[in-house]
C-alpha cells in the first residue's frame, strides 16, 4: 500500500474518531453509508471502504449482514484507545510484529505437537504441499506460507492463541506484499524448515517442534529484515 493511500485511509479513520469523540457517532449505532461518509470526508468511496475494513478488522466496527455497519457497544474511551493503536501501527513496526509473532508461533508449535489429531496433521501437511506447489508453479508463496502457520495454530486447540495468530497474519501479509522473494532461498530454506516443524509435530515432540519453529522464525526474520537489525535484536535481549 502506497504512503499516499495509507495517509488518506488514516485521515478517514481520524475523522471517524473525531465523530466518536464529539458524540456524532455513539456505541451501538449504525454508521452512515459509504456515500455519506465519502461526502463528509471529501474523498472517494474506495478509500472509505478500505478505512472501514481496517476498523472492522481490529474490532472498532461490526459488519452485520443485511443490516449494515455498526459501532460495537464498547465504552468510548476504549474505542478511542483502539483507534489510537491502529493509527500508530505503521510498516516500521515490522520488527516488533515479527518478534511478537515468533513467540506465538513457537508456543503454537509446542501445543500442536501435544494436541494435534490425525485431521490436524493432514491439514498441516496439505498446507505445506500447497506451499511447494505455489513455488513449483513460480507463484508467490507468501499466502500459502501463512496458511501453513495458521493450520498449526488451529491444531493447538487453543482458540485464543489461534485468534491472536490469525489477527496479525493479515498485517504480516500486507507488510510483505512487495517483498521480493528469493526463490532459491525459499526452496533451500523455508521448505526444509517447514519439514522439520512438521516432523516435530507429527512425532508428538513439543521440544523438537518448538525448536524447529524458533529456528524458522529466526531465519524468516533474517531474510526479511536483514543481518543488521537481526543483530540489533540479539544484542538488546540476548535472543530472538
Amino acid at each position: 500500500m502506497s504512503q499516499q493511500k495509507t495517509n488518506q485511509i488514516d485521515l478517514i479513520i481520524k475523522q471517524i474518531q473525531d465523530q466518536l469523540r464529539d458524540g456524532s457517532l455513539k456505541p451501538g449505532e449504525k454508521i452512515p453509508s459509504e456515500r455519506v461518509l465519502a461526502q463528509q470526508c471529501n474523498t472517494s468511496r474506495g478509500y472509505i471502504r478500505k478505512a472501514l475494513q481496517k476498523l472492522e478488522h481490529y474490532g472498532v466496527l461490526e459488519i452485520r449482514p443485511q443490516k449494515g455497519i455498526y459501532i460495537p457497544r464498547i465504552k468510548p474511551v476504549t474505542l478511542d484507545a483502539l483507534i489510537n493503536n491502529i493509527l500508530s501501527f505503521t510498516e516500521h513496526d515490522i520488527v516488533n510484529l515479527m518478534e511478537t509473532r515468533t513467540n506465538l508461533e513457537v508456543f503454537a508449535a509446542s501445543l500442536a505437537a501435544k494436541r494435534s489429531d490425525s485431521s490436524d496433521l493432514q491439514n498441516i501437511r496439505k498446507s505445506h504441499e500447497n506451499f511447494i506447489e505455489a513455488f513449483n508453479e513460480g507463484r508467490a508463496t507468501l499466502e500459502e506460507d501463512h496458511l501453513f502457520h495458521l493450520s498449526i495454530a488451529k491444531a493447538t486447540k487453543n482458540p485464543v492463541l489461534e485468534s491472536l495468530i490469525t489477527l496479525i497474519t493479515p498485517e504480516i501479509i500486507s507488510m510483505n506484499r512487495n517483498f521480493k522473494e528469493n526463490y532459491t532461498v525459499v526452496v533451500k530454506n523455508s521448505i526444509n524448515e517447514h519439514e522439520k516443524i512438521m516432523e516435530g509435530i507429527e512425532s508428538k515432540d513439543p521440544e523438537r517442534a518448538s525448536a524447529a519453529m524458533e529456528e524458522h522464525m529466526k531465519n524468516s526474520r533474517k531474510r526479511r529484515i536483514g543481518d543488521e537489525i537481526q543483530k540489533k535484536g540479539e544484542n538488546e535481549d540476548g535472543e530472538i
